[in-house]
């Protein structure tokens, strides 16, 4: 969530309206600040919850030495490193295909969007779009890394026996079902 926060921060400041236009009206304020911070948690907490529950289940699971947590955290600080810069490239190059006007916002977007700010939309566009697919690229890719480094453990059954294997398989289903019904529920 510090990283989806921080990411925000400085998008909804070079562009508000990619938070106030494209963006559900879930958060009903014009301040940049305060829209960043409340996207920063909504857009991180399922998918960040869901990747470090599945996470700590392939490093730490019974059976094999657990991954250091060190090692662990010098990895997840690399994805998140990788994963700003991903952002900040591909936000410079959005900003340049606008404004050589290469490409542009959709029409819906462009016309509540003022055209001194579309290359800033754009910008942020790009980012957005490039932090999410760093992520999930990457957190999918450190979670198989650590699996593998372990052996292969095995961490989830389909019915699960032991009480704590039922807990995480509890957890883990009423996560997912959580993040289901917020995402699916204001539709």
């Amino acid at each position: 969530m510090a990283y989806g926060i921080i990411h925000d921060q400085i998008t909804a400041h070079l562009c508000v309206e990619y938070f106030t236009v494209v963006h559900p009206p879930i958060f009903h304020t014009q301040s940049p600040t305060v829209l960043a911070f409340c996207w920063g948690i909504a857009a991180t907490v399922g998918i960040g919850a869901v990747f470090g529950s599945v996470l700590a289940e392939v490093s730490q699971s019974e059976g094999l030495p657990p991954y250091p947590i060190l090692r662990l955290c010098r990895l997840i600080f690399v994805l998140l490193a990788t994963t700003a810069l991903a952002a900040f490239l591909a936000g410079l190059l959005g900003f340049e295909l606008s404004r050589y006007s290469l490409i542009s916002p959709p029409v819906a977007f462009a016309q509540l969007i003022s055209p001194a700010r579309h290359n800033r939309f754009m910008a942020v566009w790009f980012a957005h779009g490039a932090s999410y697919l760093a992520g999930l690229t990457g957190g999918t890719f450190l979670i198989l890394h650590i699996w593998n480094q372990r052996g292969r453990p095995r961490v989830l059954a389909l019915f699960p026996r032991t009480k704590p294997a039922i807990i995480r398989a509890l957890f883990l289903a009423a996560l997912v079902a959580l993040i289901l019904f917020i995402r699916f529920a204001r539709s």
